[in-house]
């Protein structure tokens, strides 16, 4: 019985497995034009470290932020956050005012392991 235990232990352990999620097909098809990165966390989060090239737009202000930049709405944009989260609510935000290429790319970790990968 002890056996058994251990080993539905191991499977429950197993399948809780936090792995840092991979980065969608298409995004990094996206990344790989010239697109705007956007990193939808806070300030503070941003100066802690950030993907290469991104700038920083809060995601209560993605719109307002990316019109002050005049993007076009056809441009492609990567947005992401810490989880994919905020960067979610962002490209819904954007999608609703017509930028049909933005992308969400999930979470920075990610992101950034999906970047140093050869």
């Amino acid at each position: 019985m002890k056996t058994i235990t251990i080993c539905l232990l191991a499977a429950c352990l197993a399948a809780c497995d936090t792995a840092t999620p991979q980065v969608d097909e298409s995004v990094l098809a996206v990344l790989a034009e010239p697109a705007l990165i956007v990193d939808v966390r806070t300030p503070e989060e941003f100066a802690t470290g950030h993907y290469p090239g991104a700038i920083n737009i809060p995601h209560d202000g993605i719109v307002d932020g990316i019109r002050q930049l005049s993007i076009a709405d056809s441009h492609p944009i990567v947005l992401y956050c810490r989880t994919g989260n905020r960067s979610g609510q962002a490209e819904q935000a954007l999608a609703a005012e017509g930028f049909s290429a933005a992308v969400n790319a999930g979470g920075l970790a990610a992101l950034l392991q999906a970047y140093e990968a050869p």
